[in-house]
C-alpha cells in the first residue's frame, strides 16, 4: 500500500472514530449493500470501465484494462466470486462510511480484514477508487499465493 492510500485510509478511520455516537442508522450502507458493491466490483462479466456506478471516481482506461484482464484470469480457476464478510460499518463525515471487509472461501480466496471507504452520492453508496484498487490488489495477491505449480499467475 503506498503512503497516499495509507494516509487516506487513516484519515477516514480517524473520522470514523471521531464521528458522534448519535449518527442516524440510515447514514451507513447495510451489510447487503456493501456485499453487493463488492460482488459487482469483482464481477468478471461487467467491464471495469462500466463500474462507475459503484466506484468513485471511475477507473482510468489503463486501470480498467488491467482489472478486466486479472478478473478474467481468476474466473476459470473458481476464484470468483469470493465470499465477502462485512463487519464494523460506521458512519463518517461528508456522506461517507467505513467498514471492514475480508474474503473467505479457502485456498487462494482468503484475505485479511481491511478497512474500506464508501461514499453516499445521491442516496447511492459507492466504494472509493483507492479502496476498490486496494481490495482488488488483495484478491490478486491471494490468487497468486500458494504452491508455484499452480498455473494461475496474473
Amino acid at each position: 500500500m503506498n503512503w497516499t492510500k495509507l494516509l487516506a485510509v487513516a484519515t477516514v478511520m480517524a473520522a470514523l472514530i471521531a464521528a458522534p455516537a448519535t449518527a442516524r442508522a440510515d447514514s451507513v450502507p447495510t451489510t447487503d449493500e456493501v456485499v453487493a458493491i463488492m460482488a459487482e466490483l469483482t464481477d468478471p462479466n461487467k467491464p471495469a470501465a462500466d463500474k462507475g456506478d459503484i466506484v468513485t471516481p471511475g477507473f482510468a482506461p489503463d486501470e480498467a484494462g488491467t482489472i478486466d484482464d486479472h478478473l478474467r484470469r481468476m474466473n476459470p480457476f473458481a476464484l470468483l466470486p469470493p465470499d465477502f464478510v462485512v463487519t464494523d460499518i460506521q458512519p463518517a463525515p461528508n456522506n461517507m462510511a467505513g467498514a471492514t471487509v475480508a474474503t473467505t472461501g479457502g485456498f487462494r480466496r482468503d484475505t485479511n480484514p481491511r478497512p474500506i471507504v464508501l461514499v453516499n452520492q445521491g442516496g447511492h453508496w459507492l466504494i472509493t477508487h483507492d479502496t476498490a484498487m486496494t481490495e482488488l490488489d488483495a484478491l490478486w495477491a491471494a490468487a497468486r499465493s500458494g504452491p508455484h505449480w499452480v498455473p494461475f499467475v496474473p
